[in-house]
């Protein structure tokens, strides 16, 4: 593709204007210069993409056309060509066309041309999903900042795959395009490709917490809505977008039963949030917590709480300098409550009690790998207490 050159797998392609810089042909029209480009750049884009616009500058522009895609950068190079890069295969060669078509006006305005062709977009996402595979890669198209815990050799943007799959892909790499969201262009499959990520990996699969999550699912369900409208034949996630509805507390009961009526017998549930996650926190510490589970940080970051709505998880950590040993850092916290289990792994060592107050069931849980400890309470109802341990236990700490 010479300069179309795929960024695990994107866009990294440049434009440049009709007018030659120089030689005989420069006499009927000089090139543009960088700044003017810029410029000019800059003001066609918030003319003409308006809300898609993060940033701009006579030397970059930094565009946001896709909730799950990082921006898509245009930079105006010292000799006035244009470079464009963006990563696609997180959301499907339709997105990636998507990019291209909607750069093409500003181009035109710009009197700006591709100096090489896209190509068969479809093809290079393909074989490059096939040269990941072959490669041993186990996560296609995912986030990075989150992990899931899940058994499955195969992670792709829109749900686990199996060793066959892989197999298949690689025999024929044509069967991996159940991979991408937004496979192919067209009326709804922009709508669609936002809604069948956000199900997958944003949609907490519980009553929303708050508004913001609340605002979350009712855009899934306006996303899927208009999808169906703009082309009924689509293939959409009936279940889940019924189950949805229900989360969210719609009253609109035979809505929801006609969705329900269109899921496939056995239709496997959609979302990642379903699974247990693995969450970085301070000192080196990972915790392994249920997907459903919204965390955030408070006091410039020195403690850490979540909850799913019905269970709370607080957490802190702390680094000694000196060379004392795992045995001793837990020794400093003098035991407030009955013990119920104790680790000693290696050079790990840790402590959980309980106790209950006003009908909370609450597991205070120690961990030191000198010279790290992580202090984590568990608060929920009795029946948690096996949670609250097994939480407890997943704390890991690889520094």
């Amino acid at each position: 593709m010479c300069e179309n050159k795929l960024v695990g797998f994107g866009i990294q392609q440049r434009a440049r204007s009709r007018k030659a810089k120089g030689g005989l042909r420069a006499l009927l029209g000089k090139a543009p210069e960088a700044r003017e480009v810029g410029t000019r750049l800059g003001w066609l884009a918030r003319r003409m993409l308006n809300d898609v616009v993060i940033d701009a500058s006579p030397k970059r522009i930094t565009l946001g056309l896709h909730p799950a895609a990082s921006p898509v950068r245009i930079a105006v190079l010292p000799d006035g060509d244009l470079e464009v890069t963006g990563e696609t295969a997180s959301i499907g060669p339709g997105y990636h066309a998507h990019v291209l078509a909607s750069l093409a006006p500003v181009l035109d305005e710009l009197e700006y041309v591709w100096i090489e062709p896209a190509g068969d977009v479809q093809r290079a996402t393909l074989d490059w999903l096939a040269s990941e595979l072959r490669a041993g890669a186990t996560r296609i198209g995912m986030p990075a900042e989150r992990t899931f815990v899940v058994d499955a050799p195969i992670l792709t943007a829109l749900g686990p795959r199996d060793a066959a799959w892989r197999e298949a892909v690689l025999a024929d790499p044509a069967r991996g395009a159940d991979a991408f969201a937004w496979w192919d262009s067209g009326p709804g499959t922009d709508e669609r490709s936002r809604a069948l990520l956000a199900l997958w990996h944003d949609v907490p699969w519980r009553e929303p917490l708050d508004d913001v999550e609340r605002k979350l699912m009712g855009q899934v369900d306006v996303d899927l809505s208009a999808a169906h409208r703009a082309n009924p034949e689509l293939p959409l996630p009936w279940g889940a977008w019924a189950e949805l509805l229900e989360l969210v507390g719609s009253p609109e009961r035979e809505r929801i039963a006609r969705l329900r009526a269109r899921a496939a017998p056995g239709e496997p549930p959609v979302g990642y949030r379903r699974y247990p996650m693995e969450i970085e926190l301070s000192g080196g510490w990972t915790i392994v917590l249920p997907g459903g589970f919204a965390g955030q940080w408070e006091d410039d970051e020195a403690s850490w709480w979540a909850t799913d709505g019905e269970r709370l998880v607080e957490f802190t950590s702390l680094t000694v300098p000196d060379d004392t040993d795992s045995e001793q850092l837990l020794a400093v916290a003098a035991e407030r409550y009955p013990v119920v289990e104790r680790i000693t792994i290696g050079p790990v060592r840790g402590r959980a009690e309980a106790t209950d107050a006003d009908g909370v069931h609450v597991v205070h849980g120690l961990v030191a790998h000198a010279p790290h400890v992580a202090i984590v309470t568990c608060k929920g109802k009795p029946a948690d207490h096996a949670w609250a341990l097994a939480t407890w236990r997943s704390l890991r700490n690889d520094q």
